[in-house]
This record gives structure tokens, C-alpha cells and sequence, in this order.
């Protein structure tokens, strides 16, 4: 799950559930001295009211995912909800919104290891083939019985393949390599950084298919910025500012408020970046699991989009 969830990937009910609580409750007063249990039941209450509506219609953002998070789904899953969640909010110790994008930072619980659940045990293996039963925070590679490397997996014991995924994913997407024809698919002005880190060049940028498998004034599009001797990469992404836009973020890394250009940015982790500016949404990822960029020159790449 900590990958960015995009506009077309598939979500599961429980995601959705999740995602829309930590919507409501980082517009909440969630300081020292506020009823936390009662904004979580009313916030809940309002939640059941208005089931069946689509409130987060789009990117759910869980950013340095880690175990801790990752767990949040399968609890749910499991049937936990309301216990789970209560607890949730008692660690969550701040949150920052800039209207349409908002950042909710929770206490890391500490928990490192996680049992597979039950509907996945058995479907889980290392890179030798042994069966994985425990979860752990490092991030390591997952495989099929058939040897196949895994992409993603629910608690539900549904399982997405990287060769599944990746087909997925070029069925619904665009790829477009001519940097000077962006704004031909979208319905807002695409803006380039006119700064990049030494050894990145624009490398490709994908855009969402319609129902009909066309691209014509979408609102979304993913950019993809590459070392050429490194092969690491820098991601944005640039949308058209709007309630259906509009994504909420949890992490249990730092979250700060800076200024980029003179508006205010979120800052995650010191290895992503959120902003609003041109009635556009901007979010710039260094990757920071592959060591990409880090915090100067995430700020230097997003003061350089005007």
C-alpha cells in the first residue's frame, strides 16, 4: 500500500472506509485538549449517514507506508474497525490542510512484525520459495507459489501479480514522451520544472484512459523524471484543483508546513512534497526509499515549477 494509489487502481471497500475516515478526521481538532473520542464516534456516525456515497474519489495517498500502516487494512479487515480506529486517532498528533489536499501525522506505534492473515497464509513466499507467516517492517520482495513476484496483496487473500499490475496499468494509461505536447490531454496548463538535479532528464508521462480508452482534457497526469546513470527517479504529479482532485494523506513521518514560492506546501518525511498554486494541485516524491533526492533538492525542483 505504500505506493501512491492512483486514480484507476483498484481499491478495495475497506480502503475506501478507511481513507474517508482519515479524510473527515484531519479536518478535526484533534489537540491536548479536545474530546478525541467524540469527534471519532461523531465522525463515524456521519460516515454510516452518508454510506454508499463516494466521498474520496480520488488518490488516497499513504505515504512512507510502512508496517504500521500496512496493518491499518488488514485489522480492518479482520473486523476490528471501531477498536482499531479509536486507537488510531489517539495517535494521531497533527494534521495540516491546504484545502485540497490535507496531511494527517500519526504516532508510529512501534510494531515491526505482523502475522500473515489467515486468508494468506500459504499464498506468501520468499524469493527460495520458503512461506512467509510474518510481516516485517523491511520492505522485502513476495512471491507466488509459482515463483511469481507480487505486486500487492489484501488481507481478504486477493493477490496482484507485477506481471498483472503492470498489464493493468497499460491497459488504463497513456504514455506520452514528447514533453511539448502535455497540455494537449489535460484541461489545465502543464508546468515544467525548469530545474532538475544533476544527471535527471524527463523521461515519460502517463495520463488516465476515459471509459472509451481515450485521453481528452484529463485532469491528472503522472510525470516521471530519470538518471540516466542512476536509473532512479523522481515523480509528480499535477492535477487540476477541485473537490474530485482532493486527497488526504496519512504517514508516521514528519509533517511540515513550508513555503514554496511564497504558498504554503506540505512537507512529508523530508521526502515528498504537496502544494497548490495556478489552481493546480502539485506533489513531488524524491523516492526516498531508492535514495533519490532528498529535502533541498525537492524544494529547489518544486520553487523551479512557474
Amino acid at each position: 500500500m505504500h505506493k501512491d494509489n492512483l486514480k484507476k487502481e483498484t481499491s478495495t471497500e475497506t480502503d475506501a472506509a478507511f481513507f474517508d475516515l482519515v479524510k473527515q478526521l484531519g479536518e478535526r481538532d484533534f489537540s491536548k485538549e479536545s474530546d478525541k473520542e467524540g469527534i471519532f464516534l461523531k465522525t463515524l456516525k456521519n460516515i454510516n449517514e452518508s454510506e454508499g456515497e463516494k466521498n474520496m474519489k480520488i488518490i488516497n495517498r499513504v505515504k512512507k507506508i510502512g508496517l504500521a500502516v500496512a496493518s491499518i487494512t488488514l485489522v480492518i479487515t479482520i473486523g476490528m474497525q471501531t477498536t482499531f480506529a479509536q486507537g488510531f486517532i489517539e495517535k494521531i498528533i497533527a494534521q495540516i490542510s491546504l484545502g485540497h489536499v490535507t496531511a494527517v501525522q500519526y504516532e508510529n506505534d512501534g510494531i515491526k512484525e505482523y502475522p500473515v492473515p489467515a486468508a494468506l497464509k500459504g499464498k506468501l513466499f520468499d524469493k527460495d520459495g520458503k512461506a512467509i507467516e510474518i510481516l516485517k517492517e523491511e520492505a522485502k520482495e513476495t512471491y507466488t507459489a509459482q515463483g511469481e513476484k507480487i505486486d500487492s496483496f489484501e488481507a481478504d487473500g486477493s493477490i496482484v501479480t507485477v506481471a498483472q499490475a503492470e498489464k493493468s496499468r497499460a491497459e488504463i494509461t497513456l504514455t506520452v514522451k514528447d514533453s511539448k505536447t502535455l497540455s494537449d490531454y489535460t484541461c489545465f496548463n502543464v508546468i515544467l520544472p525548469t530545474y532538475l538535479p544533476q544527471g535527471y532528464v524527463f523521461d515519460k508521462a502517463e495520463f488516465y484512459k476515459d471509459e472509451k480508452g481515450i485521453v481528452k482534457d484529463s485532469k491528472y497526469i503522472e510525470l516521471y523524471f530519470t538518471n540516466q546513470t542512476t536509473a532512479k527517479t523522481i515523480h509528480m504529479q499535477q492535477r487540476f484543483a477541485d473537490e474530485e482532485t482532493s486527497s488526504t494523506m496519512g504517514t508516521d513521518g514528519k509533517v511540515e508546513k513550508i513555503k514554496i514560492n511564497g504558498l504554503d506546501a506540505i512537507l512529508t518525511d523530508n521526502s515528498s512534497l504537496d502544494w497548490e498554486a495556478y489552481g493546480n494541485l502539485y506533489f513531488l516524491s524524491g523516492s526516498k526509499t531508492d535514495g533519490a533526492v532528498g529535502r533541498k533538492e525537492l524544494i529547489k525542483i518544486a520553487e523551479s515549477v512557474k
